[in-house]
């Protein structure tokens, strides 16, 4: 399909994110549309949410893309989605690929024949807004990091052994990630207000709105923002996002 051939295609249907204000900013979303303007981008909770929508066309909806603490549910409910949108290509949004390596392993494993989809979170925003064009377009992306991987599972003649020792290696990296990312987290404090600034900065809200919402002058978010900057070692309001979105839960997280 080419690009004109898919933009006129995509009239009347709906893409879904399913995952909290911190997975897909109300930013990402509002990004979304105004990109894709015929495109019905909305954001859900829970899959339990998402198989509840009473839709007229279900085979409008042509990408369902759910976020990376989301994967092993996601393994479980992939035929239960896949049936009430038969139309749509279920796409794995990460930001850590060792998470995505561990998710499609585990695809490989128990649904060999269903095709899923990825979508990195931390490209640039062309490149993202690329990639989600092809989703809403119905086709996939390997990410880099995945390739070995998706296609060994692809090759016959590479044998399950290959791919076994491929997913091997990737559980041991999200191993070794996760105890690196918490030994890293464990040694940095925020205030209860710094993290609260610092999660809705993750949520994609500008100085004024954070003020709003917590009672606070403009002033004072903007030093508690440079605070949180200075803890985290990070260069600027994007970065300290990814930090948080990579942490966030973490009991280590507020002093």
């Amino acid at each position: 399909m080419t690009s004109k051939e898919c933009v006129h295609e995509f009239s009347g249907i709906a893409c879904y994110f399913v995952g909290n204000s911190h997975d897909f900013s109300s930013s990402a979303i509002d990004l979304a549309t105004i990109s894709f303007s015929s495109v019905k981008f909305e954001r859900l909770e829970t899959i339990d949410e998402l198989i509840a929508l009473n839709l007229e066309r279900p085979d409008r909806v042509r990408s369902v893309i759910l976020n990376q603490s989301m994967g092993k549910t996601l393994v479980d409910q992939m035929e239960r989605i896949q049936e009430a949108f038969p139309s749509a290509t279920i796409a794995f949004a990460y930001r850590q690929a060792e998470l995505a390596k561990s998710f499609l392993c585990k695809m490989r494993e128990l649904h060999p024949r269903r095709r899923v989809a990825f979508l990195p979170m931390n490209r640039d925003l062309d490149r993202w807004l690329t990639l989600l064009r092809l989703l809403v377009c119905g086709e996939n992306f390997v990410p880099d990091e995945l390739h070995d991987i998706f296609f060994q599972g692809n090759d016959m003649a590479s044998t399950s052994e290959k791919t076994d020792h491929a997913c091997e290696a990737a559980r041991v990296a999200q191993k070794e990630a996760l105890e690196a990312r918490t030994a890293k987290a464990v040694g940095i404090r925020l205030t209860t207000r710094e993290a609260q600034v610092l999660s809705c900065v993750a949520e994609g809200k500008q100085n004024k709105l954070i003020a709003n919402r917590l009672g606070l002058s403009e002033h004072t978010v903007k030093l508690h923002i440079h605070h949180v900057i200075a803890k985290l070692g990070v260069n600027n309001r994007t970065e300290a996002a990814v930090w948080f979105l990579e942490n966030h839960g973490s009991d280590h997280l507020v002093q």
